[in-house]
């Protein structure tokens, strides 16, 4: 009987770190959720000084998030997180954010590769590149470099 209140003091204990942790992580997605779109506004600003100051903020977010993620794993070993009526709403709600961070992440990748084809497809146009495939004393194909751009201005 003894040993049942020693076990079941314990797990109550380790319920209520498991969602002070997710609280914590809850917390932490709003501030990455916030980076996502300052960086998502960079991109689109082009402001590139801006850019790698929230690249690295976000950075220092994710490690911090994947410190707490750590702490949650062990402390939600052997319960079961989406049947307690304390820890599933946390756990929703957490859940509910990185779909949201990764949607975000999405968008961006999306921007940023429709983006580079289409410079890709203006150089392809207006720099004539040899088509040939070129080959180095290795045998591996070796990719041509864009040639120098000259622009005449009209001033």
């Amino acid at each position: 009987m003894a040993e049942e209140k020693i076990e079941q003091s314990e797990i109550i204990a380790r319920k209520a770190n498991l969602v002070s942790v997710m609280q914590e992580e809850n917390a932490l997605l709003d501030r990455i959720l916030e980076q996502q779109t300052i960086l998502h506004n960079c991109v689109k600003e082009k402001d590139w000084e801006k850019l790698n100051r929230n690249i690295e903020n976000l950075q220092t977010l994710s490690d911090q998030f994947v410190e707490l993620e750590e702490k949650r794993m062990e402390l939600s070993e052997g319960l079961d997180m989406a049947g307690d009526v304390e820890i599933s709403p946390v756990l929703s709600e957490v859940r509910g954010k990185l779909q949201k961070s990764k949607v975000e992440n999405k968008v961006l990748n999306e921007y940023i590769s429709t983006t580079r084809k289409f410079l890709q497809g203006v150089f392809d146009s207006v720099v004539p590149q040899r088509r040939n495939v070129l080959y180095s004393n290795k045998g591996q194909i070796v990719k041509p470099e864009l040639s120098s751009v000259v622009l005449n201005q009209m001033i």
